[in-house]
């Protein structure tokens, strides 16, 4: 593996090492609110560490950016933004069922009874992590319990 790919491979793991410290320094303060912040961040602070030695030491390129659709990339990420932005004014209901239906027909799949039925399936199963599991207070415009 030459300078530049190596280069390319470590800077995933370095991104997500100071993303995680950032977390984990900004939730600290939270003090019970925190918890799940700090531990999702420990997590993904473990995993880019054992990515970065990984990366490091066997010196394979992981990274493979040949083929990369960037337009895909592109859309993808503005929806996400346009998800987060909707949140609050749609509530969470309607915008996550959204965002999977579109994500679904956006990779190619068809149907739109399977579609749907994930969709629900996924917003209802997030919805019982977080909402019930999790007491994380998600923007409601109807089923706010």
């Amino acid at each position: 593996m030459n300078k530049k790919q190596l280069i390319i491979e470590l800077a995933m793991p370095v991104l997500f090492i100071a993303l995680s410290l950032f977390v984990i320094v900004s939730a600290v303060p939270m003090g019970k609110e925190g918890f799940f912040p700090i531990m999702s961040a420990v997590v993904l602070l473990l995993c880019a560490i054992y990515l970065f030695f990984e990366s490091a030491i066997k010196r394979d390129a992981v990274v493979k950016l040949e083929g990369v659709n960037l337009g895909k990339v592109g859309i993808t990420l503005l929806i996400l933004i346009v998800y987060a932005v909707l949140m609050k004014k749609i509530g969470y209901v309607i915008d996550t069922f959204l965002l999977c239906v579109f994500i679904i027909r956006f990779l190619g799949y068809k149907n739109l009874i399977v579609t749907a039925l994930c969709a629900i399936l996924t917003v209802c199963a997030t919805f019982v992590v977080f909402k019930l599991m999790l007491s994380v207070p998600l923007p409601m415009i109807f089923l706010n319990f």
